[in-house]
């Protein structure tokens, strides 16, 4: 596949007709075969920065809300944009049973570019927690126009990749749904977690089990087959040959109880992408967004500077 495609000058003229208002709320793309579902958050200041929110395997635009609020205090003069992903949320494809990193990265790319031309900005940053970290350093290594670049909870993928301990083989990986009963659930959750989370909320990590099992219940054939496009588009994700493409400042973080994409995964995206540094959080899993929110927040909106 040729990747000049996800460069702005790639983007047909027609998208620039398109309808989409500077105002904050949800709005709808009609792009390639999907209406991709967004929000956008003007700048509280004049604005100077657009920050584009892409977030991981299943999980949605709406992870980002309480983030947004305070990265509006913190960093008054950036914009900030989050969208559901193919197979996600609300946004709603023609029906393709074969999804690419590539294929979410050019939907990011389209939406950077008609934000970029209304707020009259030359460049934008991207933020991707896990397969959005896929999805945006795929961006960043063939759009010029990123200038920072967030790669939270993530992998280069290929043979760079890092595979959780009890993944043997990962060719022999077969998608399966966990989400059957809330013991399923919370056996599966629990991963996603570091100790310290889970012995010091566990109510609020029940909460979020019994959520997660009540969405999938209400629309568990279509949220199956979404996950399942979602599972073998991550897994069989290769970044390698790209890292030393992205010229965008870097910032990669990552828990050290990481036990869905383990730490040495963001050592090496650190040894490859040239413009980067790297920050451990202690004590923490997966789900850095939950599990240290404010001190998340902060880095990010310091880096953004």
């Amino acid at each position: 596949m040729d990747l000049d495609y996800l460069e702005f000058s790639s983007l047909p003229l027609s998208l620039f007709d398109v309808c989409l208002e500077i105002e904050a709320g949800a709005q709808f793309l009609e792009f390639e075969g999907a209406r991709i579902a967004f929000d956008f958050l003007p700048a509280k200041d004049t604005c100077q920065k657009l920050l584009i929110l892409v977030n991981g395997y299943q999980r949605t635009r709406q992870d980002f809300r309480a983030f947004r609020k305070k990265i509006e205090k913190l960093s008054p003069n950036t914009a900030t944009l989050s969208l559901d992903n193919r197979f996600s949320g609300e946004t709603q494809d023609s029906g393709i049973d074969i999804l690419t990193v590539e294929r979410m990265a050019r939907d990011i790319s389209a939406l950077a570019a008609v934000f970029c031309k209304k707020l009259n900005l030359s460049t934008f940053s991207l933020l991707g927690i896990s397969m959005g970290g896929m999805i945006v350093q795929t961006l960043a290594a063939h759009n010029g126009k990123v200038e920072k670049l967030f790669l939270v909870s993530t992998t280069a993928g290929g043979s760079g990749r890092t595979w959780p301990v009890q993944v043997k083989d990962p060719k022999e990986l077969k998608y399966k749904n966990p989400y059957i009963s809330l013991e399923s659930t919370k056996a599966q959750m629990a991963r996603y977690f570091g100790k310290r989370f889970l012995q010091g909320s566990p109510l609020l990590f029940d909460m979020m089990c019994k959520s997660i099992l009540k969405a999938r219940a209400e629309n568990e054939a279509s949220s199956d087959k979404a996950a399942e496009i979602q599972f073998y588009t991550s897994a069989i994700f290769d970044g390698i040959a790209f890292l030393g493409k992205i010229k965008a400042k870097t910032f990669i973080i990552s828990g050290d109880e990481d036990h869905i994409i383990p730490l040495e995964n963001s050592h090496f995206l650190n040894r490859n992408i040239e413009n980067s540094v790297l920050t451990i959080y202690e004590g923490v899993g997966h789900l850095i967004l939950i599990e240290e929110a404010d001190k998340f927040v902060q880095d990010v909106s310091e880096f953004l500077v």
